[in-house]
C-alpha cells in the first residue's frame, strides 16, 4: 500500500467519525432537561449517572473500533 492509499484510508476513518457525530441533531433530538430526567430515573432506582456512562461507553467504543480499523498496520 502506498503513502496516498494509506492516507485515504485515515481520511475515510476520520469522515465516519464526523459524520457519526452529526447523527444526532438538536433540531430532531433537542436537548433534555436532565434535573427532570435525574429525578425520574432516580424514582425507578436508576441513576443519570449510570445511563451516561452506558451512552458515552458505546460512543467511545464505536470511535475506537473505527480507529482500530483504520490504524491496523497495512499490508
Amino acid at each position: 500500500m502506498d503513502l496516498a492509499d494509506r492516507v485515504d484510508d485515515l481520511e475515510q476513518a476520520l469522515h465516519k467519525i464526523s459524520q457519526w457525530s452529526k447523527a444526532y441533531p438538536l433540531e430532531v433530538f433537542p436537548e433534555p432537561d436532565l434535573v427532570k430526567a435525574r429525578a425520574l430515573l432516580e424514582a425507578g432506582g436508576i441513576t443519570l449517572d449510570s445511563i451516561s456512562a452506558h451512552c458515552m461507553r458505546h460512543v467511545i467504543e464505536g470511535v475506537g473500533k473505527i480507529a482500530d480499523s483504520a490504524l491496523r498496520t497495512p499490508e
